[in-house]
């Protein structure tokens, strides 16, 4: 069993975020995972820092980005260009496949299942919520989400079994107290970004979440 959170955000390079990669890193080892991934948002890290990262920590730290798309917003792993001015997911998809990468659905219901405006509660059918269009480019989809509510788990949860699509979870994490929240487990050990990409495709792991959003891992 290997334990990655694979959705971080650090304030090196997301402006919404508030803590440094290395508050990230070491938080994620109190939480007892085997290993994270900084996806900051539409930019991507280099491998040179990366390395750097992993070295300093001896840890695994892998790298992605979360790409705003017309589709929502799509966890890229394998990528190795600027994501900035790609907007249509068709585009990405493509870019995804001639980098032999993946593309997993990032908190697919946020703002879907609740009207914020007029405080109503939307029902959604499996049948339904599988027919939206970012699960036709998808590889699989973030089940879990520490800024997702339990509604929205569920429903991605059911819709990734409908459409048979892979299930991971990350903690979606802005700040240190949210970090390994929700993880995905590996059947196989990870060591390399080429590894991760290879078991999320071949659907060798599982979303997790803790029943605490404050305890470590036992």
């Amino acid at each position: 069993m290997f334990r990655i959170d694979l959705h971080n955000h650090t304030s090196y390079g997301s402006a919404c975020a508030y803590m440094t990669p290395d508050e990230l890193i070491q938080r994620a080892k109190l939480m007892r995972l085997d290993g994270v991934c900084i996806t900051e948002h539409n930019q991507l890290w280099s491998e040179e820092t990366l390395d750097k990262w992993r070295r300093k920590h001896d840890f695994l730290v892998l790298g992605g980005a979360e790409v705003d798309t017309d589709c929502g917003h799509i966890l890229v792993f394998g990528l190795h260009k600027s994501v900035l001015n790609v907007y249509r997911v068709e585009e990405l998809r493509e870019l995804v496949d001639e980098a032999g990468g993946v593309m997993i659905a990032a908190h697919p219901f946020r703002y879907v299942l609740f009207d914020h405006f007029n405080h109503v509660n939307h029902v959604v059918s499996v049948e339904e919520a599988s027919k939206r269009p970012v699960f036709q480019f998808v590889d699989a989809v973030e089940v879990y989400g520490s800024m997702s509510s339990v509604t929205e788990g569920n429903l991605a949860a059911q819709v990734s079994d409908y459409l048979k699509l892979g299930a991971t979870a990350g903690s979606d994490s802005h700040a240190i107290l949210q970090v390994g929240q929700c993880f995905t487990i590996f059947e196989n050990r990870i060591g390399s970004e080429q590894e991760l990409i290879a078991e999320i495709k071949q659907g060798r792991c599982r979303a997790a979440q803790r029943n605490s959003r404050f305890t470590p891992a036992i």
